[in-house]
């Protein structure tokens, strides 16, 4: 009996071997691929919609856009999530500025005590970040503002870059805002309720046109925050 249970220890113990997953540290150029990825498996969806109105499926037409846009919060949480952890990295390699709120990160002492075992080796950081920052979702515009600062990112300089247009009416930042704002709360309405509304529990509207245009606003905004990050 003693020994069948040691073996089943040590298959236990190999197992866990087996789905234990290092944590890697992306570079901008890959973090910016699997977003592009992303908008790339997004983007042909509309081609699935197509047919699915020539066929007459309406409703079914309707529920694949509303996927692409939790497919696209859940890309665009992503990249911020990858985006994260290479900056905090680069702040501790010292290529980066240090932050106020990088000085004030909370660390519990048993990855102080890995971390001071680990020496110069930078996976123990690097797995931390990535189990603190896990749970938290960068969606929404206060969420990815606090993001930006705790990397030494300018929110103001983002939305420049991502919607800046000569004679426009609407303010960058106001613009940034409003669309993360808008992704989150949409997104958050599909998948907890349906996309009705609580009031009434009237199905909200949705166009190809609608989706598009987060497609479309999203991209600027990644692209505008890559251009800060490599100008750092």
């Amino acid at each position: 009996m003693e020994e069948r249970n040691l073996d089943l220890v040590a298959r236990n113990e190999d197992t866990r071997d087996k789905f234990h997953t290092e944590v890697i540290r992306f570079e901008l150029d890959q973090i910016l691929q699997h977003f592009a990825e992303t908008i790339q498996a997004i983007n042909a969806q509309f081609d699935v919609a197509d047919e699915l109105f020539a066929s007459g499926k309406v409703i079914e037409g309707e529920n694949i856009w509303r996927a692409q846009i939790i497919f696209l919060a859940s890309g665009f949480d992503f990249y911020m999530h990858e985006l994260t952890k290479y900056g905090l990295c680069e702040i501790y390699d010292e290529n980066w500025e240090r932050t106020d709120k990088y000085e004030n990160l909370q660390v519990n002492m048993n990855v102080i005590e890995v971390a001071l075992k680990s020496g110069e080796d930078i996976d123990w950081f690097l797995e931390y970040i990535n189990g603190y920052y896990r749970a938290i979702t960068m969606v929404s515009y206060e969420s990815v503002r606090e993001q930006l600062n705790l990397l030494g990112i300018n929110s103001a300089l983002v939305a420049e870059g991502a919607f800046y247009q000569r004679g426009g009416t609407e303010n960058t930042k106001v613009k940034l805002k409003r669309r993360l704002n808008e992704l989150f709360s949409r997104r958050n309405i599909i998948a907890h309720q349906s996309d009705r509304a609580h009031t009434d529990a009237q199905v909200n509207i949705i166009t190809k046109e609608i989706v598009q245009n987060f497609v479309c606003d999203i991209e600027k905004i990644v692209k505008s925050i890559d251009e800060e990050a490599r100008n750092k």
